[in-house]
């Protein structure tokens, strides 16, 4: 299985447009672009980079954690509502914060575009998970502005990620030889009871390396909840874009905790 990254990096190129859905008519059409969309920026907010697994366990869908948002607004060109180019997967924070904040504001600077222009080539991630707006880039700095990207609940959010995948892969790396070698130790103790507290310990030990292996499924890079397919009708559409796959990790199949686990044992 391949999890998120400890920090997702911006991507050093533009998201290419894979999906190309059905043309949608209706006022709310575009939300017909929703599986296209959720699979196009990897279950990921094209502008914060939050992950669904950032916002919720096992997925955020139909529980109004993620939105379409439009770049050019309904306001400013309602023809641009249902055109798919114009739509972009954001988190409800991206989403509310920029709310009416036009494409250009008065000064000139503009809203910078995922897919027109590369992630990492505006903005940095620092190690306290602050996603900055390069210096001297007022178009950069106009989109972070707009969109809050280093609101204090994403950079908990991201900083969370970040410790918590580093304390459950410790876990899942170390813990198994640690529980091998308190067996080996109860066996040769002097007596029943100390051979009986260090496998109490053992089974403890146990029960953390089997509750980091639950825990981390919540970061899985593609959700339990993901759409098998969407209305472009390709299979291999429904993929996690290059950016994203090169910087997920691969973690070992863990069958055997799930294998008659008691805390007992």
């Amino acid at each position: 299985m391949r999890i998120l990254p400890f920090q997702t990096a911006p991507p050093n190129e533009k998201i290419e447009r894979r999906h190309n859905p059905p043309v949608a008519n209706s006022r709310y059409g575009y939300r017909d672009y929703r599986p296209c969309l959720r699979w196009e920026f990897g279950f990921t907010c094209a502008f914060c980079l939050l992950h669904e697994g950032d916002l919720a366990d096992l997925g955020a869908e139909g529980m109004g954690l993620t939105w379409i948002e439009h770049l050019t607004l309904a306001s400013q060109d309602v023809q641009k509502v249902n055109e798919y180019n114009n739509c972009f997967y954001a988190c409800r924070f991206c989403n509310h914060s920029r709310a009416k904040a036009p494409r250009v504001d008065e000064s000139g600077r503009k809203l910078i575009d995922p897919c027109g222009q590369a992630w990492g080539e505006r903005f940095s991630l620092s190690d306290d998970d602050r996603l900055l707006a390069n210096e001297g880039d007022p178009d950069a700095l106009y989109t972070s502005q707009a969109y809050d990207l280093n609101d204090a609940r994403k950079v908990r959010r991201r900083r969370r990620r970040r410790e918590r995948l580093t304390e459950w892969l410790s876990v899942l790396r170390e813990g198994p030889r640690q529980v091998r070698s308190l067996v080996a130790l109860s066996e040769n103790v002097e007596s029943l009871a100390q051979a009986a507290v260090i496998l109490d310990a053992a089974a403890t030990l146990r029960d953390c390396i089997f509750g980091a292996a639950v825990e981390i499924l919540r970061y899985a890079a593609v959700p339990a909840d993901s759409n098998a397919s969407c209305d472009c009708g390709k299979e291999d559409h429904c993929r996690l874009p290059d950016w994203l796959a090169a910087q997920t990790q691969e973690i070992q199949p863990f069958g055997w905790l799930f294998s008659g686990h008691s805390s007992s044992q």
